[in-house]
Order: structure tokens, then C-alpha cells, then sequence
């Protein structure tokens, strides 16, 4: 496969966006919690897997404030639509009893 080829079948359209997804981010990575911290110049998130026999950071993420509140909207934007279209997500699932 030439790398052209390669390139196209990596080059995905997401809102009028053309992106590139390189091979090594193809695999998602579960993650049910999330820390975040900050300083002055930057918000670092960490996405994290917590499970019964081990907790891991599947991912960290560090961002300049203003694209941090961006990425707020974003998703707040995104949840609202979702629950536009399946009901509302419920803030924490109760265990069944």
C-alpha cells in the first residue's frame, strides 16, 4: 500500500473537518472516571480505567486553559444533544439491590 493510500484511508471528515487519525490512536481506550488538574498556563485531564483489580490512565490530555473551556462547551453542546434524542443521562446509576 503506497503511503497515499494509506494517508486517504486515515483521513476521516468530522464537522467540515478533514483529520488525519494516525494508525497508533485507531484502538479506543475505555475509560469510566476522569481527574483533572491545573496550573496557570495549562489543564492536564487524565482519563482513567478504574476496575476491580487495577486503576490506569488510558490517557492524558493537557490543554491551554482557553481550549479547556472550549472543549467544556463542546461537550456540553454534545450531551444536550444526546439527551435531546435519548432522555436524560442520569448523574450516577444505582446499583441494582
Amino acid at each position: 500500500m503506497s503511503q497515499n493510500e494509506k494517508d486517504d484511508k486515515n483521513t476521516q471528515q468530522v464537522d467540515g473537518v478533514q483529520l488525519f487519525l494516525p494508525d497508533e490512536l485507531k484502538a479506543s481506550a475505555f475509560c469510566n472516571s476522569a481527574f483533572a488538574q491545573f496550573s496557570p498556563e495549562e489543564f492536564s485531564i487524565d482519563f482513567v480505567n478504574m476496575g476491580a483489580m487495577s486503576n490506569s490512565v488510558v490517557s492524558r490530555i493537557v490543554m491551554t486553559p482557553s481550549h479547556t473551556k472550549r472543549l467544556m462547551k463542546l461537550l456540553a453542546q454534545k450531551v444536550h444533544e444526546y439527551e435531546d434524542m435519548f432522555g436524560e443521562i442520569p448523574e450516577a446509576i444505582e446499583p441494582k439491590k
